[in-house]
Formats: structure tokens, sequence, C-alpha cells
């Protein structure tokens, strides 16, 4: 890979893997490397570098090993543990909690979790999956390119702390399953879990909505756990030949529950969940 545009840099990005299948236990193991070279988001990216430090491109390794195994023919078991070593860790910065983002940069960071995930790819007339997913990452200062202007901002610079990046939820849990309920047609149901985010706290008191605090530990610096429900029904209307009609109905957020996806901080803005929300899509192929 070679990257030129206010910085020049160039990387090899080996990518190895293997696997070894034994069709006697329906087990497949696997492993794998990869040595990324990861160029920073163009949006904006001229102006984050206008102060003199140029958002650099991100070097990592990728490391992953699994298996999967088939369960009496019906289930399927997937499992994954997986580590990524950055330089330079991208990132952006959210101006002032609007919609505006700046591409920045984090000396290092490290990453690393394991998922998993049961499936049932169809058992009679329902299938279905259970995942769980943990997942830890911890970025570490300073800063070294990108533009800020929130107070303080300069602090950053010559600090060497860590932090947990905004990806970092220890606990991801999900699960679907779907009904053929006749030939044509179908419902489904689904369930999702986090354990929340987390959230970078300045000093003094914080300002938001009352709403919005109640989904956010302060002391534990953490959005709340939050989940959602979702419910969907589809049914084929016509079908002749190569011309088909279908309906499909979703009901997301089934409770209504009130969500904090994300709690304004130095680099992310407060993003909240949708609603209860309806959706009907009607598909004509011919």
């Amino acid at each position: 890979d070679r990257y030129r545009l206010l910085v020049t840099e160039q990387a090899l990005s080996p990518r190895l893997g293997v696997a070894y299948h034994a069709p006697q236990a329906g087990l497949v193991l696997r492993a794998s490397y990869d040595r990324a070279f990861q160029t920073p988001a163009i949006e904006n990216l001229l102006l984050a570098s206008s102060t003199g430090r140029p958002v650099p491109p991100s070097r990592g390794d990728f490391y992953q090993a699994g298996f999967a195994k088939s369960l009496r023919g019906k289930l399927k078991l997937d499992a994954n543990y997986f580590r990524r070593r950055l330089r330079d860790f991208a990132d952006d910065d959210v101006l002032l909690n609007t919609g505006v983002s700046f591409p920045i940069a984090f000396a290092s960071a490290d990453i690393h979790g394991f998922e998993a995930k049961l499936e049932a790819p169809r058992w009679g007339p329902v299938s279905g999956y259970v995942s769980y997913a943990n997942l830890s990452g911890t970025g570490r200062l300073p800063i070294t390119g990108g533009l800020f202007l929130e107070e303080g901002a300069e602090e950053l610079l010559r600090s060497t702390d860590r932090f947990p990046i905004s990806q970092d939820q220890r606990n991801t849990a999900a699960a679907w399953v779907r009904l053929q309920a006749t030939p044509r047609a179908w419902v489904s149901l689904g369930a999702w879990y986090g354990s929340g985010l987390p959230i970078e706290r300045g000093e003094g008191e914080v300002e938001a909505d009352r709403r919005i605090l109640e989904r956010v530990n302060l002391a534990r610096g953490r959005v709340r756990p939050s989940h959602s429900l979702d419910l969907s029904a589809g049914a084929e209307l016509y079908k002749h030949e190569q011309q088909s009609l279908r309906l499909q109905a979703e009901l997301l957020n089934l409770t209504n529950r009130f969500q904090v996806i994300n709690f304004a901080g130095l680099f992310s803005g407060t993003a909240l969940g949708a609603p209860r929300s309806l959706t009907l899509r009607l598909r004509a192929e011919f």
C-alpha cells in the first residue's frame, strides 16, 4: 500500500490464513493474521490537518483464531477470539455535539474480544440464532494528529493516559427466531442487549435532558444497559413464474424503550435510539 496526501507513507500488508477441516467430527479450525494499513477518513481531512498535525495512516496487527462445529446436523456453533494492536489509532472528533466530525489519531490502541454464535439454519419451520460478544478496547494518548477546538484539548497532546475506546462494550447479546407459518407467510422476533458504551466526563456538572441523564451512569462512566425487541412479518401475495409480489412489515423497538446509545463527551456526541416505529415494504419482481 502507498498513501500520499498530506503525508507520504507505504507499507506491506500481508494476509495469512489457515484452516483445518475434520469432516467426521463436523469441525473446522481456523486462524489468521492481517497486517493492516488504514488511511484516515477523507471528510474534513485538510481542515483537521491545518494546525500542523497531519493525521497519519494507522498500522495494525490483527490476530484471529476460532472454530465452527456442526451439532447433530441441525445446529452450528461458530466462535472466534480476536486481538488487534494498532499504532496511530484512527478515530473522529465530533465538533461541539454536532454532526460535523474531524478525523484524528491516537498513539495506539489494543482491542481484544470473543464472539460466539449458535445458529439453527432450518429446524422444520423454525430457524434462528443466539449470539454473544465481549469486547475490550483501550486507547493510549497522546494525540498524534488532528484538529481540536474544545477547551482543554491541548492537554491531550502531552498526556500519556489510557482510555476506553468508543466501541468498548463489554457484553452484547442478540437472538432471532423465524417461523415459516405457511409456505407463503412468515413471522420473526428479534432481541438485542448491550451493556453500555463508555462516556467521557469532564470536570464540573453535566448538563443534559433529564431523560438522557437517567440512562447514564456517571459514577461508572458508562451508558446504562439497553435492550430492544423487534417484530417482523411477511407474506408472498402473488407468484407466477418470474413474477412475484411480497409485503413485509417491521415493528422496531416494540416496547418503545428510550435508548441512549452514546453520551456527549470530548470525542463523541449524544446518540439516541429510534423510538417505536413501523415500516411497510412492498416488493415486486418481474
